[in-house]
């Protein structure tokens, strides 16, 4: 009997050290409220059809005006000596829709469509270790460098309303978009990369250093198109891309700088254009192996050579009644490689499709009181399209302020304005737009 209690009583006391040594917590934001906007969008003019300008106005109860709504789960697990493994998985959410974290919604009768994604919005998922001094690193879907040091000097902390030209993402106010919850990729660079690896060290002497390598690359067999005689081909379809981030802490100042670069690169190995009898056929690749082929002096399903080049620096100063920031994004996208079909036999390779993006912002964010924050931006910036020889400058601000009723529910009152100038394209008008929100978060 002795024996049976001592054998119980130590394995609670392993059950409680192995609990203890373990923890799961479960988090998320709920961010709900009136999202209102106006925009212009501006069209080429012509002598048929004159001056034509889109208008479009919105008003919706929403989600994810302030802050993506989501759901998340993270834990660690102390492993002993200073060692811990860790996790976390978050998922989107649109609480304002009838599908509560991606999928599609529809009702034939009323014809209304909400359709925001997969069925599961995948914000983030990755596992990995940590050792206390030196740093640690995680496999599976994460922010990339320039999120993480964008996030840290960013005055609107990422909000998805218009006006920040840095983070530009989430704001539903054109003619195309439907809903949005602010979790896909912005155009001043990307958020998150799938199929990464990424590192971070602990800071020494202030400073931090980073990296990411993200890769899903595959090789394979491509048949020949139907009908022909060609022989089998190699192909691939290849992605990855690679990130460096760096930060320094001194007092009150914060300075940080990223760097990222993706590839995509697409080809199926046929040549562009195989003897069919008689005939010939372009056929420059294919989504699977015998399809692809095209008809005379058309090419369909194009090898692509696409390179991302992103650039980041961002700062703070916390100057105690207030806190100043200071942001500057570059993005450079190309595809390298472009098939032209110049004939029934015969094809052209060249460069184009070339787009260069910088924009720049500074903000402050300051407690008016115990209870009242409020923050501003401002900000101007360029894109060009090299290969339309088209180019268009573009200003923004924004002003906003949370009313704080404890330390996990604010409400929150946002106004953005965009306006972008008239292109290098003749008739151009040039477009933009304001959006308002007033709502309600909560975290959790």
């Amino acid at each position: 009997m002795k024996k049976s209690l001592l054998a119980v009583a130590a394995i609670g006391a392993f059950a409680s050290a192995a609990q203890a040594q373990s923890s799961v917590t479960v988090y998320g934001i709920l961010d709900v409220g009136y999202i209102g906007s106006n925009a212009r969008e501006g069209s080429v003019s012509s002598a048929a059809t004159g001056s034509q300008v889109n208008k479009i106005q919105k008003s919706a109860f929403g989600q994810s005006a302030e802050q993506t709504s989501r759901l998340g789960f993270k834990g660690t697990e102390d492993l002993g000596g200073g060692a811990s493994a860790f996790f976390t998985i978050e998922l989107g959410l649109t609480p304002a829709n009838s599908e509560l974290s991606g999928g599609t919604a529809e009702d034939r009768l009323q014809r209304t469509t909400n359709a925001s994604g997969s069925a599961v919005d995948n914000r983030q998922s990755f596992v990995g270790l940590k050792k206390n001094g030196i740093g640690q690193f995680a496999f599976g879907r994460q922010y990339t460098p320039i999120f993480n040091e964008g996030a840290a000097t960013s005055p609107g902390q990422y909000n998805n309303v218009v006006g920040d030209l840095v983070y530009n993402s989430g704001s539903v106010y054109n003619s195309s978009a439907s809903t949005g919850n602010g979790t896909n990729n912005n155009i001043g660079f990307t958020n998150r990369a799938s199929n990464a690896f990424t590192a971070q060290s602990d800071s020494f002497a202030g400073f931090k250093i980073g990296g990411m390598y993200a890769v899903n690359n595959q090789n394979q067999t491509e048949l020949a198109p139907a009908g022909t005689t060609a022989a089998a081909a190699g192909g691939n379809t290849n992605w990855g891309g690679w990130g460096l981030n760096g930060n320094f802490t001194w007092h009150k100042l914060y300075v940080g700088v990223a760097y990222q670069s993706f590839k995509t690169a697409y080809s199926t190995g046929v040549s562009p254009s195989v003897s069919n009898g008689g005939g010939s056929i372009v056929n420059l690749g294919s989504v699977t192996a015998q399809s692809g082929q095209g008809i005379a002096n058309v090419a369909l399903f194009p090898a692509a050579q696409i390179s991302d080049k992103q650039t980041f620096v961002g700062a703070t100063y916390d100057f105690g009644i207030l806190k100043a920031y200071a942001q500057w994004v570059g993005r450079k996208v190309q595809n390298d490689y472009v098939t032209l079909a110049t004939s029934a036999n015969t094809s052209a390779s060249t460069t184009g499709e070339q787009l260069n993006r910088n924009a720049q912002q500074i903000g402050v964010r300051s407690y008016i009181t115990p209870t009242i924050e409020s923050w501003a931006s401002v900000g101007t910036g360029k894109v060009k399209y090299s290969n339309l020889n088209q180019s268009a400058n573009f200003f923004g601000y924004q002003l906003g302020s949370n009313y704080y009723l404890s330390k996990r529910t604010n409400l929150y009152a946002i106004y953005g304005q965009t306006q972008t100038s008239s292109s290098a394209v003749t008739g151009n008008t040039g477009a933009g737009a304001n959006q308002y929100a007033l709502g309600v978060r909560h975290t959790f």
